[in-house]
């Protein structure tokens, strides 16, 4: 195993008081007014056309005039509105595919092919070729003035959320008091519904790299797709190791292994020659180099935080990642070669966020994606993050931040339009999980907007939240839930050290997500794949952790103590597992039944003689690699402290 150089940078601070909404004189930021403004100039240069078409063209031709317009409306001038109607649900659907997969062909498939269509027919009813450019005028006027009072109300919103929030930057008037990191963390013990929750994860990675079952398989392309599942998965089982068994590898590591191997199977990154077909009009079946930040953001943060949470830097070897592609073209990558694109990617961005497929960014992935570039540069010592973060930061705070403060879900890079249904709970706060650790005080500005206007504890300890849009979709399965907004409130809320909302969220999933437990497995029988292993990330951690893990090199006990490298899963479940560099102290759970289960050691001074309380064995000598093997009996909740002797 190559160890990195154990290089220290001075991570971000953890500020005493949110940042505050900053003032913006449009309804938009600068690159999003000019990619608006560039939309509207090219829809009227179009619907100009086919209006002068409509109103000087002959025959024929003015159905195809009016149906440039707006889409199938020539299909009104040939006095066939049942096909004017249907041309709406099928450029809804069009708008869907692009939406979902990155399809710029539909649409403009749907409106140019109605428009020649129309002009098949002859024209029937006249009128409409003047009806129809004075309804998109209006249409285009009437859009206009609600986007004006939107601002004026959103302006008024902003002043009230910034009065709050100044009076906040008054440690004594905060509603939360948000704790600080400490240089050495501490390491709470899971319980044993969060234990049994962890099965779930662990069921689904230690399988067989190319074995998906357990999965949830609908689609590939949008935010049901395994990839998504895989990356959750991994992340959760990082979150339980680093913030509660520093000091167990064995399986734990192994299934953080197996998900980064499962990203490289085909059908993880497959769907990348279509979208990069029909998106970028250009076959390119690599999934790295251009406009994927789900694949390389979403696998680089799940090596990263692999390589710092476990000291194992396999990843950083030239070609230890590889997508072999079924006709021999084979693409490979390692960590320092993924992050150097995803820094390229976001200087590249003049929004300072890059698209998750052709066209469309997402907040949410890019909060993700970001995360890498710390953790390479506290590793490795390269500066990307210095590079980015202050264009990431300006992008979010003027494209992807409301006037008034919420996170904008997504935004087209093309247009510059967005889907307002993604202004949402679950937005804020996976975004407050996600920028905590690079920017503390923007993540804690949107808790407190957050909790403050939408967050409420009920009578019963369960959360009130004021929910909408997407906040009402399991986004894992596609169903009506709200279990995916409540998880990410729930990480948030963990994070951020709101013990009361995080409390009152986790009441709520447990009615809301009928918790359901089978041969020692926990899950939500109402949640999907996806949501179930979001719900051990939400589920377990500590004020701070997200933080620490990104900013913080591990503890130097952490980082050269003593080891639980071994142990048979699910026969020994480990609850808790932590050194202070000399002893090693574990609380174990059996999994399968009460029995005498071996354990592997490591990282034990060599032909040293160790103490074991809790073992079968009272003492053990390492052995000249410094490993050892222990036995200990299990038949419920069981401690081991292994120290060395003192004799």
């Amino acid at each position: 195993m190559t160890i990195a150089p154990d290089i220290r940078f001075p991570p971000p601070t953890v500020t005493e008081g949110p940042a505050l909404i900053p003032p913006r004189s449009r309804l938009d930021g600068p690159v999003t007014t000019r990619r608006l403004r560039r939309t509207l100039a090219g829809y009227a240069v179009l619907a100009g056309t086919g209006a002068a078409l409509g109103r000087w063209g002959r025959g024929r031709a003015v159905n195809a005039g009016t149906g440039m317009v707006l889409p199938g409306a020539g299909y009104l001038t040939a006095g066939k509105p049942g096909r004017f109607l249907a041309t709406q649900a099928g450029f809804a659907t069009s708008l869907g595919l692009w939406l979902g997969s990155g399809n710029v062909l539909a649409p403009i498939a749907v409106w140019a092919g109605t428009a020649v269509t129309a002009a098949r027919h002859e024209v029937r009813v006249p009128t409409a070729k003047t009806a129809v450019p004075l309804a998109a005028a209006a249409g285009l006027g009437v859009a206009v003035v609600l986007r004006r009072r939107a601002f004026r109300k959103a302006l008024a919103r902003r002043g009230a959320r910034n009065e709050y929030l100044r009076q906040l930057q008054n440690p004594t008037t905060s509603v939360v008091e948000f704790p600080r990191s400490a240089p050495t963390p501490e390491v709470p013990e899971l319980d044993a519904e969060q234990v049994a929750q962890m099965r779930f994860a662990l069921d689904r990675a230690l399988q067989p790299v190319p074995d998906f079952a357990g999965f949830d398989r609908i689609d590939q392309f949008q935010t049901s797709s395994i990839r998504y599942q895989v990356a959750i998965c991994g992340y959760a089982l990082t979150s339980v190791q680093y913030s509660h068994t520093p000091a167990f590898h064995g399986y734990l590591s192994l299934g953080q292994r197996n998900t980064i191997a499962k990203w490289q199977e085909r059908i993880c990154w497959a769907f990348w020659s279509k979208e990069s077909l029909w998106g970028h009009l250009r076959y390119n079946p690599d999934p790295i180099p251009r406009d994927d930040i789900m694949v390389s953001g979403w696998l680089a943060n799940l090596i990263a935080g692999y390589t710092a949470t476990t000291g194992d830097h396999r990843y950083a070897e030239p070609g230890s990642i590889s997508f072999r592609h079924p006709r021999g073209m084979r693409y490979d990558y390692d960590l320092h070669s993924l992050t150097k694109i995803l820094a390229d990617n976001f200087a590249a961005s003049s929004f300072g966020l890059f698209p998750c497929e052709p066209n469309w960014i997402y907040a949410l992935c890019n909060g993700f994606g970001v995360l890498p570039l710390p953790i390479h540069d506290r590793l490795y010592g390269t500066d990307h993050a210095a590079a980015v973060l202050p264009g990431f930061r300006r992008g979010f705070e003027e494209e992807f931040l409301s006037v008034d403060g919420r996170t904008i879900g997504l935004r087209s890079k093309w247009t510059g339009l967005t889907v307002p249904a993604m202004t949402s709970v679950l937005s804020d706060a996976s975004v407050i999980w996600q920028l905590a650790p690079v920017f503390p005080d923007i993540a804690r500005r949107q808790w407190e907007i957050l909790r403050h206007e939408k967050l409420a504890v009920g009578a019963d300890g369960r959360l009130d939240a004021e929910l909408s849009g997407w906040d009402n979709i399991d986004t894992g399965n596609y169903r009506r839930s709200n279990v995916g907004a409540l998880l990410w409130v729930k990480a948030a809320a963990t994070e951020l050290g709101d013990t009361e909302i995080a409390a009152a969220a986790a009441a709520r999933l447990a009615v809301e997500g009928r918790p359901v437990v089978e041969r020692g497995v926990r899950r939500l029988a109402a949640a999907s794949v996806q949501a179930n292993l979001g719900q051990l990330l939400a589920g377990t951690g500590r004020a701070n952790a997200h933080f620490d893990r990104v900013n913080r090199p591990l503890p130097e006990a952490w980082a050269r103590g003593p080891i639980l490298d071994e142990a048979s899963y699910p026969h020994v479940l480990v609850a808790r597992a932590v050194t202070d560099g000399a002893a090693l102290d574990l609380v174990l759970l059996p999994g399968d039944g009460a029995g005498r289960f071996s354990l592997g050691l490591d990282r034990l001074r060599p032909g040293s003689t160790y103490r074991v309380r809790g073992g079968v064995e009272e003492s053990v000598v390492a052995a000249a690699d410094g490993t050892a093997r222990i036995q200990v009996d299990l038949d419920g909740r069981h401690e081991v402290r292994i120290t060395p002797d003192a004799s």
